[in-house]
């Protein structure tokens, strides 16, 4: 029989590559994770991974095995959550992906106040790079996610959350009306979120019908708060969700030309796994955060 500790070793491995990593993962020794895999090779009668120096790749057999033991456990969890369900109860584990924006200024204050409702269902709220969020939810690490429409992946089901708009903010020194041209706009210092900020770039086309080429940036910083303090140092102008700047400190210390100045950004959605299409916390968590997004 295939002990059921093995196969967790076998899922940590399978997004981890490396054994040192999987053993902190499940919170145990290296040795005890190379003894799991001989046991389970032993098991099976296959190889289950291939070993690359420190590294450790599953082998394509290692890899269907891994993909069962996951299905395995979502049976079992999932069965757990029905019983809960049956007894009017939501308990369990969800695990929230989202970006760094939204889950910072809105996303991960929100999921207190869910876990305040639920206290006895654990939450996880994962933030980072859209690439990394979504290979994560493609694995099946993360349950749902909370991201703009254009970025969730084709597979998933999902649903509308709330419409976001953006709009220009900048320091006290900066003569802009909402008269102000896009030619005089991009005469000054200009802050991004990236490069190539797509928030700076959708903003300018939908304000003026132009999407402007080759701006160079004075700042590049990954933090809107930081984005608006900037501004307010008088550093440059910036394109920033109004949601953000709602819930910002700063919101009475930079400038705005007004709601003309303000546009539609994009749709956030919630996504989930189309065989979560029926949990009960998910449902929940959405009829949740739908309510509270009437703040934003």
């Amino acid at each position: 029989m295939i002990e059921t500790s093995s196969l967790q070793v076998l899922i940590a491995l399978s997004h981890n590559e490396n054994i040192s990593k999987a053993a902190e993962e499940l919170n145990v020794t290296q040795s005890a994770v190379s003894q799991a895999l001989k046991n389970l090779e032993g098991k099976v009668g296959f190889p289950i991974v291939a070993r690359h120096g420190k590294s450790v790749a599953l082998t394509e057999n290692g890899m269907r095995l891994a993909k069962v033991a996951k299905q395995y456990f979502k049976r079992i969890e999932e069965t757990i959550e029905q019983i809960h369900l049956e007894n009017n109860e939501i308990k369990g584990k969800v695990h929230v992906g989202s970006l760094y924006g939204l889950g910072k200024t809105w996303l991960s204050s929100r999921m207190l106040d869910f876990l305040e409702a639920y206290p006895e269902l654990e939450v996880r709220l994962s933030m980072d790079f859209p690439e990394n969020i979504i290979k994560k939810f493609e694995q099946h690490e993360i349950d749902c996610l909370i991201m703009p429409e254009h970025l969730v992946p084709a597979f998933a089901d999902k649903k509308d959350l709330h419409d976001e708009h953006t709009t220009l903010v900048f320091g006290s020194k900066f003569d802009i009306t909402s008269k102000t041209d896009l030619k005089e706009i991009l005469s000054h210092q200009i802050i991004f979120y990236e490069n190539n900020d797509p928030n700076f770039y959708r903003w300018c086309r939908e304000k003026f019908g132009v999407v402007p080429r080759n701006i160079k940036p004075r700042l590049v910083v990954n933090s809107f708060g930081q984005m608006l303090q900037a501004v307010n140092e008088n550093l440059g102008i910036a394109v920033v969700p109004t949601h953000v700047l709602k819930r910002s400190h700063l919101k009475d210390k930079v400038r705005t030309a007004g709601k003309e100045f303000e546009v539609y950004s994009n749709k956030v959605s919630f996504a989930f796994h189309p065989d979560e299409a029926q949990s009960y916390k998910i449902k929940e968590l959405y009829k949740f955060l739908l309510e509270v997004t009437k703040d934003l």
